[in-house]
């Protein structure tokens, strides 16, 4: 799948024009990973969102202080977006992101976008409205995930 493709299924994209896409597709830079290599590191600083092309990612959340000692909170397959934090507020890390195999992603960096989003507004308002509710969607899984675990106890 080419990447302006990709970016049209792309839940952050949802809305956008041809033309538009394009504008994305040219900040886009594309990277290759390998099996376990680390993406981010929970703490580390956001500058840039992903996007997966090709593979699967994990996301872990640390548990205590051993470097082992995390737990697999998401996988992230091909054309979802994560470190999308990183576009509202370029804090550290609250996860770590690791490949789980061979991967291709996508580097959108937040600075390119919010250049792009105030040179075209609809653009930033497509994309922050959809990062709401992505943002919602994943605040409303993690609830019910945590409602899980209080029942069991």
């Amino acid at each position: 799948m080419g990447q302006e493709a990709l970016l049209k299924k792309v839940d952050l994209f949802q809305g956008l024009d041809d033309g538009e896409l394009v504008e994305i597709e040219q900040i886009c830079k594309s990277r290759y990973h390998g099996g376990g290599e680390v993406l981010f590191s929970e703490g580390s600083r956001g500058e840039e969102i992903y996007i997966v092309k090709k593979g699967k990612v994990r996301i872990d959340l640390k548990l205590g202080r051993k470097e082992d000692d995390c737990a697999t909170v998401h996988r992230i397959r091909s054309g979802l977006v994560f470190g999308e934090l990183a576009l509202v507020d370029q804090r550290a890390r609250s996860a770590s992101a690791t490949c789980e195999g061979p991967c291709e992603i996508l580097y959108l960096s937040c600075k390119q976008l919010v250049e792009l989003f105030e040179r075209n507004n609809r653009i930033g308002y497509v994309v922050l409205g959809n990062l709401a509710r992505l943002m919602a969607t994943r605040l409303r899984k993690t609830n019910l995930q945590l409602v899980a675990s209080v029942c069991w106890e």
